[in-house]
């Protein structure tokens, strides 16, 4: 009988860890707006995908135009108010992601750079998560340190 309970334990326990390596990573594409230059974004950009490519629960997608432009529809109809979920499943199954990083870079009059981000679930519009962060902008590092610590807050399931 003790060794029925023990080997019901070690089944439930193997279970346990053996569903959360089954988890299917997040699917996700990082779009990068606000004041800051082009080539600022792109560093942006880079840093964010680069945290997550570290990280096992996602899977980071390359944006592209065609991506960029859906993504702006789509931000539009929910302004606008009149947005449907059924469109915001298009957008995700058309661009072969199911979320979205949303960072915003922004370069203050005082020399302060400033981050927002929003991990956005394209299917149901929902933001899962949001973090802001800012420093004192000295060159391009600061806009690359900002990024790669805006990622981690957002998607580190210690940071709330």
């Amino acid at each position: 009988m003790k060794r029925f309970f023990v080997v019901i334990f070690v089944a439930t326990v193997a279970a346990m860890f053996g569903l959360d390596s089954f988890a299917a990573a997040k699917k996700v594409a990082v779009f990068v707006e606000g004041n800051v230059s082009k080539e600022q974004k792109t560093m942006v950009n880079n840093s964010v995908m680069s945290r997550l490519s570290g990280n096992k629960d996602y899977k980071v997608f390359e944006r592209n135009n065609a991506f960029l432009s859906a993504l702006e529809k789509e931000h539009d109809y929910q302004l606008s108010g009149v947005c449907s979920e059924a469109q915001i499943r298009k957008i995700g199954e058309r661009m072969g992601v199911d979320y979205v990083i949303a960072v915003c870079a922004v370069l203050t009059d005082d020399d302060q750079c400033q981050m927002s981000a929003r991990l956005i679930d394209l299917e149901s519009g929902e933001v899962l998560k949001t973090c802001n962060a800012s420093r004192e902008f000295e060159d391009s590092s600061t806009i690359t340190a900002l990024a790669n610590n805006v990622a981690y807050r957002l998607i580190s399931k210690k940071s709330r």
